[in-house]
């Protein structure tokens, strides 16, 4: 859309409610339901009401949205979602939350069994036992079925609780109804004898040993005149997360493997025993990920990739990858996110320069409004100080006006800030100001342009070092290298902190576990998610970081 005008862009938007279709199909091994898109549903909308997320919907769509989501249109939606509608009448109660119908005391709430679930893992989300699910349900077996709906006892309902072996008693909530299930079904030593058949290759769980044994394997040359600088950095980091874990009394056996040593990964894997170990944090090359990536999934060894993006792909094709870094699209999602679902009454601004190719970060933004659903005006960044009248004439005095700066040439974005910053200080204008984190980054903005348009920030990482625990940290590696630590040494100590204690609390089902476990680190936040089935783990979480009149803060 080019400069609608704010006349236009007043007239409230509200997704039509969507309902889960009873219609479905087979296409090869996949089960899919058709929905027929309707009038003022958007991509969200939809995939949210059946539980399934935007990359699978889009992969068994491609050619349908490659124009846009259109009415009329009949998409397929992967069966084994979440759905929060009935297919069926026998499902028809799952649009509530509770049902206390069959007396007083014995309330439940319906969950739809997805192709993950099992016994163990509705026990640990929901908080009880695995017995009190079965005798609610009268199951005659511990096999559950994809689609089948599940009365889950609620508390007060006599439950006996979930087995407390693998609950913490802390304060953090793991298992908030807003956190993302996903996983390769993985069932305890007592399930195993009863569902496990000689044909099968079900894992079968094991509890935390008490001793974390950690790979690191990474290309460091510390044989060649120079080194690489930066994994050095993160190895550092990781020995001072070592100090901090044994400490809290955990016992670690790191292995430190040079990859630059060996010919081969199967040579390396080979000589170093590494699957011998609870999880393997590896930086590989294009060309050897998938082998080591193998390795890991055919030994159920969590593979921690800490440092390229380019890696994202990769984990689509291998279930125990676990992608750390926050791509540019998930970013650019959530600052999308943070401009409110309520902003239907607000002036939604897309700001960017001239031009076809308007980059990648603008070409994200876009493609998250439309998911979200928030309507949203085009405007072009005019050069120099006349740029702000150019920018006004897009704005409204009577409403909140959310400007995405969508340009990253820094000429431009310097600009575009500048003048959005000069609009923020005016009273006639409600501004909040959005740019990508490389924006950021440029030397010739002015900290005073961010303040001035109450800059929002959806970052990969980000340290506030007016954190205690970030201050803290510093003085111990100041203490301990007689250095000041880099980038790649808070990584390296956020990783393994998260890692160990997800260890500690999931065991051998780690890589289901953290889908449950959102944490904050010095640098890192962690909330992961697996958008596929049959694919690997993503981290999903940004650092938001919020310009007012006197600092930055960070709001997470």
């Amino acid at each position: 859309m080019l400069a609608a005008s704010p006349a236009a862009m007043a007239q409230k938007f509200t997704p039509a409610p969507v309902e889960i279709s009873a219609t479905t199909v087979t296409v090869g091994d996949n089960v899919y339901y058709e929905h027929t898109v309707q009038g003022r549903q958007t991509l969200y909308s939809i995939c949210k009401a059946y539980g399934a997320s935007l990359d699978e919907v889009s992969a068994a769509n491609s050619d349908k949205l490659e124009s846009g989501l259109k009415a009329g249109s009949v998409l397929l939606i992967p069966v084994g979602g979440n759905a929060t509608e009935a297919v069926s009448a026998d499902a028809a109660e799952v649009q509530g939350n509770t049902d206390t119908s069959s007396g007083e005391g014995s309330g439940y709430v319906l969950h739809r069994v997805k192709w993950y679930d099992s016994l163990l893992m509705l026990s640990l989300k929901y908080k009880v036992s695995k017995d009190d699910i079965i005798a609610l349900n009268n199951l005659t077996s511990k096999t559950l079925v994809v689609g089948q709906v599940i009365k889950i006892p609620v508390e007060g309902s006599g439950a006996t609780g979930a087995d407390n072996s693998m609950i913490d008693d802390g304060e953090d909530d793991l298992f908030a109804e807003d956190g993302s299930d996903a996983g390769i079904t993985i069932i305890s030593d007592e399930d195993a004898a009863e569902t496990v058949s000689e044909d099968e290759d079900v894992p079968v769980f094991i509890p935390f040993s008490g001793t974390a044994r950690i790979a690191l394997v990474l290309p460091i040359s510390a044989s060649s005149p120079s080194p690489a600088d930066n994994f050095l950095d993160l190895y550092s980091g990781v020995l001072m997360a070592l100090n901090y874990i044994k400490a809290s009394g955990i016992n670690v056996n790191l292995k430190v493997v040079d990859s630059e040593e060996y010919g081969s990964f199967d040579e390396m894997a080979a000589l170093t025993g590494l699957e011998n170990y609870d999880f393997i944090i590896g930086h590989f090359p294009l060309e050897v990920i998938d082998v080591a990536a193998d390795f890991c999934d055919r030994n159920r060894i969590p593979l921690i990739s800490p440092v390229d993006p380019k890696m994202e792909r990769v984990t689509y094709r291998h279930p125990y990858m676990i992608n750390i870094p926050v791509s540019a699209s998930t970013q650019a999602l959530r600052l999308a996110e943070s401009i409110g679902f309520d902003s239907v009454e607000d002036n939604v601004i897309v700001l960017c320069e001239n031009g076809e190719d308007l980059g990648q970060f603008h070409n994200d933004i876009i493609s998250s409004l439309d998911y979200l659903g928030i309507p949203y005006s085009v405007a072009h960044s005019g050069i120099g100080r006349q740029g702000s009248a150019h920018v006004a004439e897009h704005l409204d005095a009577s409403r909140q006006n959310h400007i995405i700066i969508t340009s990253e040439r820094e000429s431009l974005a310097s600009d575009a800030v500048r003048n959005t910053g000069l609009l923020g200080r005016e009273d006639r204008y409600k501004v909040t100001g959005y740019a990508s984190q490389k924006v950021r980054r440029f030397d010739s903005i002015d900290p005073e342009s961010f303040q001035n348009m109450n800059a929002h920030f959806c970052l990969g990482y980000y340290v506030d070092y007016k954190d205690e625990r970030v201050r803290e940290f510093v003085r111990s590696y100041r203490a301990l290298f007689n250095a000041e630590p880099g980038p790649y040494a808070f990584q390296g100590y956020d990783i393994v902190v998260y890692a160990v204690k997800a260890l500690e609390k999931y065991g051998s089902d780690m890589i289901n576990g953290i889908c449950f476990y959102p944490a904050s680190g010095l640098q890192l936040n962690f909330r992961f998610d697996r958008r596929t089935p049959g694919g690997g783990v993503f981290n999903e979480a940004t650092r938001n970081l919020i310009y007012n009149d006197v600092e930055a803060s960070l709001c997470n």
